[in-house]
């Protein structure tokens, strides 16, 4: 799997936030809590396509903060009552499609071998999945994307102590 490197100017994702481990069972019901509030966000930058957020929480067992929203256009309104509003940085992303049924898999590859060896590292916005407009989570061949942010890594990170 190679990913296709992209610029991204700052977005907004607007959505519902949890707080989960990775490939929980709570990501897909959360999903299913979000459609039947999509309607209430608005303006969507990018009409029938929606983000799936997540943030690493450092030292905290595995723990990740998830969001499942949809991006809008300009900046963030004051999010709808329950939901959050979450800045992506600009910057290089390092873009990866596989079909939905790889997710575990493919964020194995991604963070535990792609992006060692890649001469990057991952910049501190959180990364992102992008379902498109004809994503169907029924189907295990539907195609995702996950955007990883990067930044360069530093020559002396490998040698410090920690």
């Amino acid at each position: 799997m190679k990913p296709t490197l992209v610029t991204h100017t700052p977005r907004v994702v607007v959505g519902l936030p949890i707080v989960t481990q990775p490939m929980s069972p709570e990501i897909p019901a959360l999903w299913s809590r979000f459609l039947q509030r999509a309607q209430d966000i608005s303006p969507v930058l990018e009409p029938g396509v929606a983000y799936g957020v997540i943030q690493m929480n450092v030292g905290a067992g595995g723990e990740l903060n998830y969001l499942a929203g949809l991006p809008v256009a300009g900046p963030a309104e004051p999010a709808p009552a329950g939901m959050a509003a979450v800045t992506l940085a600009a910057g290089l992303y390092a873009v990866f499609e596989f079909a939905v049924s790889e997710t575990g898999a493919a964020f194995d590859f991604i963070l535990n071998t792609w992006l060692p060896s890649s001469g990057y590292a991952q910049a501190a916005s959180p990364l992102f999945e992008r379902y498109g407009e004809d994503f169907d989570p029924n189907q295990p061949s539907s195609r995702m994307e996950v955007h990883v942010p990067l930044m360069a890594r530093s020559s002396d990170s490998r040698s410090a102590p920690r």
